[in-house]
């Protein structure tokens, strides 16, 4: 991650992310054995703490670079 400013590759992969968890969750009734709602549920709820702790890290690292440049 960037230290002075958001790229785009980051702010993408956070998306990719979220994509592919609601990819998992559309999928799930039609592989209820391998990857039904359960995996969806723990995929889901994985991808979208991961989001979280990114954007976090985002902003911090966002944060630090503004104070340093003022």
């Amino acid at each position: 991650m960037s230290m002075n400013k958001i790229s785009n590759f980051d702010l993408e992969t956070i998306i990719d992310g979220l994509e592919d968890a609601v990819n998992v969750c559309y999928t799930a009734p039609n592989n209820p054995e391998k990857q039904g709602y359960p995996y969806a549920t723990g995929y889901s709820r994985l991808a979208m703490q991961t989001a979280i702790e990114n954007l976090k890290t985002l902003m911090h690292l966002q944060a630090q670079y503004d104070l340093e440049t003022m």
